[in-house]
């Protein structure tokens, strides 16, 4: 559907053809032909709105399209003399009349051919939900079905509830599981031997039915894509999505990436962990820059298979008992301060990602401090005071 692509592409000509097909208000598209006023009732209405959305599938509001019993007859825009502060006001009603807060809004005013604009509210599904309208004495949950928004029942709120609470297990029961194949080399690939860095990033909407993603695009053009450290040199379609590998003459790989029909992609890698026998250690500088760099890329690819957030990331390690963390000698000229990680399995916390994010080393900190704390230090060195990476004590030459 039009509305599908990239939010940013989105232009009249996209609104012009859902007048021209007559795509019909449903479950996840809302048309209005004036933005909400300041009255009481509209604002009420609007709320009830985004959060029926939030709540249900997720979709989008479209100001500026006129409609008859749920069809849209012209895109009729809005007269705005300041877009920017209209998608403000939005934003603001939306921020102070739903609870919990909504995470992941896009809007944007597309200027049509008459000088007028038309306002598109793309609400993603929430995994925090129900949200509820808050808004001067009106306290409502509202869901959505294919007739429109609707009040949710008492049974019906507590099922959002007890489906919200067991999302997060079932992201982690995933990760368990791929894990404990990984451990026992059932991998689409076989692997060398050494310490594994293991990647997933695992976007909440996998876990609908029969959720599914076109990754044709990746599949056609995969070289953007690579292993976490290495190049490619092999992909193929499997049974799970689409593979990418870094292999060897022997038949074995340094790493790999799982493309998951779901969305999911998991990348693993054998070449950064390997170390030297008498005293293994973490490329720390290395180690942090390949991940963000190839965490940046899948978001990408996601984003491209058009893969709405919220996303988790998960970084684990294998095999690294006894590693310690490679320290500039400025810091740690004798290697006093070398502790060695005291297990063999680091399931490092995982990071939520409300929206596609412009700083993914900000992002990242938490999980690199908690390896920096298995070895012994109160949080990664190659951060400066303002969280900001690479300018840290251990990046000094």
């Amino acid at each position: 559907m039009t509305l599908e692509k990239l939010f940013e592409d989105l232009n009249e000509v996209d609104l012009q053809l859902l007048v021209d097909e007559q795509v019909s208000e449903k479950r996840s598209i809302e048309y209005k032909s004036e933005l909400p006023s300041d009255a009481y009732e509209s604002k009420r209405e609007f709320l009830a709105d985004i959060s029926s959305l939030a709540n249900a599938a997720g979709g989008h509001v479209i100001f500026g399209i006129r409609e008859e019993n749920g069809l849209p007859t012209a895109v009729t825009g809005v007269l705005s003399d300041d877009p920017d502060r209209e998608i403000l006001r939005l934003e603001n009603i939306i921020r102070d009349g739903i609870e919990p807060r909504l995470q992941g809004i896009m809007t944007r005013g597309i200027r049509l051919s008459t000088g007028a604009y038309a306002y598109v509210m793309r609400i993603p599904q929430s995994w925090s939900k129900p949200h509820a309208v808050n808004f001067k004495g009106h306290w409502r949950f509202y869901s959505r079905n294919s007739a429109g928004k609707y009040p949710l029942d008492v049974s019906e709120v507590r099922s959002a509830f007890l489906q919200s609470g067991t999302l997060t297990e079932r992201i982690r029961l995933f990760r368990d599981g791929r894990l404990g194949s990984i451990i026992s080399e059932q991998t689409p690939t076989r692997l060398i031997l050494g310490g594994r860095t293991i990647l997933h990033l695992v976007p909440f909407v996998a876990f609908e039915p029969a959720v599914s993603f076109p990754y044709s695009a990746i599949a056609s053009n995969p070289w953007p894509i690579k292993p976490i450290y290495g190049s490619v040199t092999s992909y193929r379609y499997n049974f799970d999505g689409f593979l990418i590998a870094n292999g060897n003459e022997a038949g074995l790989s340094r790493g790999y990436v799982q493309v998951f029909r779901n969305g999911i992609i998991e990348a693993v890698d054998v070449s950064m962990l390997r170390g030297r026998d008498t005293r293994p250690d973490i490329p720390s500088v290395v180690f942090e820059r390949e991940l963000v760099d190839a965490i940046g890329i899948y978001l990408a690819a996601q984003k491209q298979m058009t893969i709405p957030t919220p996303i988790s990331i998960m970084v684990s390690l294998l095999g690294v008992s006894g590693y310690t963390m490679a320290v500039n000698p400025l810091i740690d000229t004798w290697g006093e301060n070398r502790h060695p990680i005291d297990r063999d399995t680091l399931i490092l916390p995982e990071v939520i990602l409300e929206n596609y994010p412009s700083d993914i080393a900000l992002t990242l900190k938490p999980t690199f401090d908690a390896i920096w704390n298995a070895a012994g230090w109160p949080a990664s060195l190659n951060y400066d005071d303002q969280g900001e990476w690479g300018k840290g004590p251990n990046c000094r030459r």
